[in-house]
């Protein structure tokens, strides 16, 4: 099997990212001495512990390997890592005063950068009238990866949207697995259909697959539609109570135009996610720091 090259790892890596969320790209940084890997060479490791790449192989790789996946821990996208880069420096002896020993006997070292790369939030819009459209405009500037979910084809053109927007094709009955690709995401979902009948679907659908990273979930009309759909999920059988349900969705900030409910709703949105990741100010990207653990 031929050695992966940079270029090959960075797809992996990208790819790691997408369906799950989280992944650590390990990058050899700098070396002094005989070692087995050279600066440039690559590793990506993903939440599960399987990795694509190569540093040099043995002790020292896996290493590598376990420290990179004590920094992705468990679960979906929706964690933190207690650094999203650091250098960390191997010592290919068998002990080191500093730095990591790997108890190699080559008599150089290694630095590593661990990058933790995280995936953005996903935006799931379900409905792309004109209430959709403006929420995957706001949630694109927001920073989110917007994905618009309609089962009418003339509101899935790509025109209707900004650029990076993905949509995804549903039946009005919303079934299927259509959250398959994104069940390791981050996800935030907000129900905006062109009527309660495909709203009530919609949420069905979404309850229906449990994704593990749902982080909101919101129904966008008035209090007696929303008793209507929830009554309607309730003689379906659909554990709706089980979910947090902002409903009717959106901040109470006032006006009814679709611009005006998109920002009321990405408002709430980012509130919710932000007291959820207990963010108490704007956070700060620091350099990373040489560890020498």
């Amino acid at each position: 099997m031929p050695v992966p090259t940079p270029s090959s790892v960075l797809e992996h890596a990208a790819a790691a990212v997408e369906s799950d969320g989280r992944a650590v790209l390990c990058h050899v940084v700098r070396t002094e001495g005989s070692t087995p890997g050279k600066p440039g060479w690559k590793l990506v490791v993903r939440g599960d512990g399987s990795a694509y790449g190569n540093l040099g192989g043995g002790a020292f790789e896996a290493l590598v390997k376990t420290d990179a996946a004590a920094r992705l821990g468990g679960g979906t996208g929706t964690g933190t890592s207690s650094a999203s880069a650091e250098i960390k420096r191997y010592y290919f002896t068998e002990t080191a005063v500093k730095g990591e020993p790997t108890g190699m006997v080559c008599g150089g070292l290694a630095e590593v950068l661990l990058e933790v790369m995280v995936a953005p939030p996903v935006l799931l819009v379900c409905g792309g009238g004109p209430v959709g459209q403006a929420l995957a405009r706001a949630g694109d500037l927001a920073g989110f990866q917007v994905l618009v979910a309609e089962d009418r084809p003339e509101f899935r053109d790509p025109a209707l949207f900004p650029e990076a927007t993905r949509t995804v094709e549903v039946d009005r009955d919303w079934s299927g697995d259509f959250l398959a690709p994104w069940t390791g995401r981050e996800l935030h979902a907000a129900v905006v259909t062109r009527c309660w009948e495909t709203d009530t679907a919609a949420l069905a659908g979404i309850v229906g697959q449990a994704p593990p990273g749902l982080a909101y979930l919101g129904l966008m009309g008035s209090r007696r539609k929303v008793e209507r759909v929830l009554a309607e999920l309730e003689l379906r059988d659909v554990p709706i109570a089980d979910f947090d349900l902002h409903a009717p969705i959106g901040l109470p900030i006032g006006g009814d135009t679709p611009g005006e409910i998109a920002i009321s709703i990405l408002a709430e949105v980012l509130q919710e996610r932000h007291a959820a990741r207990g963010d108490e100010e704007t956070p700060t990207h620091p350099e990373p720091e040489v560890s020498h653990a």
